[in-house]
This record gives C-alpha cells, sequence and structure tokens, in this order.
C-alpha cells in the first residue's frame, strides 16, 4: 500500500503536483504556476496528457537558492 502524500507528510523525492506543491508552501495553485513563469521555482514537466509535475529536488534547490 502506498504511502498518501500530504503537506505534513511530503514525499522526499520525486514528482509532485501544483496542488501538492502549494499545500507544502502554503500558497495556492496559481502561485506555483506564477512562481514557475517567474523563474522564483523551476519549471514543471509534463509526464503526459494532463499530467504536469515538477521534481522535488529540483524546488528544494531553487528554495534554497532564494533563501541564502
Amino acid at each position: 500500500m502506498a504511502v498518501k502524500t500530504t503537506p505534513t507528510n511530503p514525499p522526499a523525492t520525486g514528482f509532485v503536483s501544483a496542488n501538492t506543491l502549494a499545500a507544502m508552501l502554503e500558497t495556492t495553485p496559481s502561485t506555483i504556476w506564477r512562481w514557475s513563469k517567474k523563474n522564483r521555482l523551476p519549471k514543471p514537466y509534463r509526464l503526459g496528457e494532463g499530467t504536469t509535475r515538477w521534481k522535488l529536488e529540483e524546488v528544494n534547490a531553487a528554495l534554497a537558492k532564494l533563501a541564502s
């Protein structure tokens, strides 16, 4: 049985949706897309029809860069 990803139980690696990423960063999915467009977050990957995800390792690196 897979462990469900929630804001209190974020994945360590892999891909996350805009909704999951927004919950993790306590913001909205619209803000995630806006930050990505302004290069504050990395560009998402299109994994298939209607499936766009951010690579968590790249997001963490971008956030660390913004924090420094």
